[in-house]
Parts: structure tokens; sequence; C-alpha cells
């Protein structure tokens, strides 16, 4: 059963990485490579934000579904087919599992321009995904 406090503590959390990003987008690219500390700012962000989306996946995979996955990407792939999210969206969305592994493990090539484009157009993914998680425990009495 999924635990409902849990959720909403990642959620929240979600909510406050994606205003926080929000934030940046009306910064043009050169600005914000040109400023080291706001760069790396929006990549942590960005970082905690995929993470808390995994996280958020992971939790109900394993509390309502008997499903195992081999990675993250995988763990909103699931979603996918389980129904919690609509299997387009979450084929799409599961991206975000390799844009946080770039961002954990291969740190020191990350493309400037890929984390721009992410802030520019990838943030209402986040927001979906997050409509799409409330509306599954409101459908199965877990809120």
């Amino acid at each position: 059963m999924v635990d409902a406090d849990a959720v909403r503590i990642r959620l929240k959390a979600l909510d406050e990485y994606i205003a926080r990003l929000e934030s940046q987008r009306h910064l043009s690219f050169e600005q914000m490579v040109a400023d080291w500390v706001v760069y790396s700012a929006i990549q942590h962000v960005f970082q905690m934000a995929s993470q808390a989306a995994i996280d958020l996946a992971s939790h109900i995979l394993s509390a309502d579904f008997p499903k195992r996955v081999d990675d993250y990407h995988g763990l909103i792939a699931a979603l996918g087919s389980e129904g919690v999210l609509p299997v387009e969206f979450a084929q799409r969305f599961a991206d975000v599992a390799k844009f946080r592994n770039v961002l954990v493990h291969e740190y020191l090539v990350v493309d400037p321009t890929k984390v721009y484009q992410f802030l520019q157009t990838g943030l209402e993914d986040f927001r979906t995904f997050m409509g799409y998680i409330m509306g599954y425990l409101n459908k199965t009495g877990s809120w």
C-alpha cells in the first residue's frame, strides 16, 4: 500500500524544485553558462527533481505492483505499462532518468545546451507527471 505521507513529501519537494527551475527560465543560454553558480544550481535542482520523480515511481511500483525493473528508466516506463501513467507519456518522461544519470555519473561531460533545452521545454512534463500521480492516488483511494 502506498504511503500517502511519503508521496506528499516528494510531490511537495518536486513542486518546489520545478518552481525554482521555472524562476530561471528567463535566462538566455549565454547568461546561464556564464554564471557558474547559477548553471551548477540548475543542474543540481534538475538532479533533485529527477530523483524525486524516480522515488515516486519506485514507491508506487513497489507498493502497488509486483513488477521488478532493472533501472530508473524502467521504473517510470513500468508506471505506463501498469496504467498509472499513459504509456506514451511514460515512455517520453522515462528519459528524465537518463538525464539524471548524466548529471550524476557523467557530470564532466554534461552538454549545457541539453540542460538549457530541458530548462526551457522539459518542466511541463514534471508537472504532468505530478498530475498523473495525484490522479492515480485519488483513483485508488491512497490519497
